[in-house]
């Protein structure tokens, strides 16, 4: 019986997540409600705040769910890449998949950030997803260039995905996934351009 407990717990709580990241997507940090969370899982208002006591839980969950989602298909390019150049064009365009890469969303993801001042705990679950990147770029950079100009090319690309991703929430910002790679990627040849004659010289 309490095998069974406990599976119903875990499927009720990743049904939960699921909504409340779809919800999240949808109406951005202060329209995701428990009420819409629980109406878009088939749940009472109840249920939801007992898996789940407050909405900030939540949302970390969903935050942790959305940066799986991400690290996923990066592994899925990286296993795919063979040279080092390769492997930075994998970890770019895992941050910039067309489905996911929308205004909706790009303003579900301001409104997170701007929650930052008020809410401690997202700011340190982004900090860990933040070192991640930059940590995943450092190894293949690293074989390209001198360990300073690797460091300062991963902050360089991590501060342009994430200003390429805060544009895409204006109105009137046309560029698509596919051009915020080309973006990212120019930037990184002209830079490794210049550090490998740094390098010979």
């Amino acid at each position: 019986m309490a095998n069974v407990k406990t599976s119903i717990e875990t499927i009720r709580r990743h049904d939960l997540v699921e909504a409340a990241y779809f919800t999240f997507l949808e109406h951005g940090l202060t329209g995701m409600t428990m009420a819409r969370i629980g109406e878009r899982a088939g749940m009472s208002h109840g249920i939801v705040n007992y898996y789940f006591s407050s909405k900030d839980e939540l949302l970390s969950a969903v935050v942790r769910k959305a940066n799986f989602l991400i690290m996923q298909d990066r592994a899925r390019r990286l296993r795919l890449a063979r040279k080092p150049r390769e492997r930075i064009t994998a970890i770019i365009a895992s941050n910039f998949t067309s489905d996911l890469f929308t205004r909706d969303i790009a303003r579900a993801w301001v409104s997170y950030y701007a929650a930052f001042g008020q809410q401690p705990q997202f700011e340190r679950l982004q900090n860990a997803v933040d070192r991640r990147l930059k940590s995943n770029l450092n190894h293949a950079l690293h074989q390209l260039t001198s360990p300073e100009r690797a460091k300062e090319l991963a902050m360089g690309i991590a501060v342009l995905i994430d200003g390429l991703w805060l544009r895409h929430a204006k109105s009137d910002d046309n560029i698509d996934a596919n051009m915020a790679i080309q973006h990212i990627e120019s930037y990184v040849d002209h830079h490794l351009g210049k550090s490998r004659r740094k390098v010979i010289a």
